[in-house]
């Protein structure tokens, strides 16, 4: 569960980034067809970041039993 963690943190990380250059350029950033705003990006940073506490706290919890 570590791994998806980690994952989930570093894929967080690389959309913070995007979401904020995308916000200081005021121009969608062209991943997909249409454009991605800084918005979406930032939502998917916090989903990301949800991810990985939330397998951090089950294995932290099935490591105590």
């Amino acid at each position: 569960m570590r791994v998806i963690a980690n994952i989930a943190i570093v894929v967080g990380f690389i959309s913070l980034v995007a979401g904020i250059i995308s916000r200081l350029r005021m121009q969608p950033i062209t991943l997909v067809r249409g454009g991605l705003e800084a918005q979406s990006m930032l939502s998917f940073t916090i989903v990301c970041f949800i991810i990985a506490i939330t397998f951090l706290l089950l294995e932290l919890a099935q490591s105590k039993k």
